[in-house]
């Protein structure tokens, strides 16, 4: 059976993946259809959300689940805003692709907004384990 740390890299590694595939491949076909027009809200919600996974998963597999060190969330973040810049900077010469900054400041945001959820349940619990 895997840990559940070990689970967590998995599945970091996993997300990580799809979010570099779907990153180059020419999906604006695909966001205006499952949009409805809103393409942009629908991009942004989308990096936004993919980041806040990742940095989630990240962390997890640095320092487990219910454990989220100081050092550990500042390294997922900048695994996960990395891999954001990253993405932009591969999308920059592909024609179908449009690289943006405001992408990157999405995904950091995203990043650390997952890092503060994963931080907040793992204290309650951590105070909830304390009393029994």
């Amino acid at each position: 059976m895997r840990s559940p740390r070990a689970t967590a890299r998995a599945a970091a590694l996993v997300w990580a993946t799809v979010i570099l595939v779907t990153g180059v491949l020419p999906t604006q076909g695909v966001v205006r259809t499952v949009s409805n027009g809103h393409v942009s809200v629908a991009t942004v919600t989308a990096h936004f959300l993919s980041y806040m996974v990742l940095a989630i998963l990240t962390a997890a597999a640095i320092g487990g689940w219910g454990r989220v060190s100081w050092s550990g969330a500042a390294l997922a973040f900048v695994l996960a805003t990395a891999l954001g810049g990253a993405v932009e900077l591969v999308q920059a010469p592909l024609p179908y692709r449009d690289a943006q900054a405001v992408d990157v400041l999405t995904n950091a945001a995203g990043a650390a907004a997952g890092l503060v959820a994963l931080s907040c349940a793992a204290r309650v619990e951590r105070r909830r384990a304390r009393r029994g």
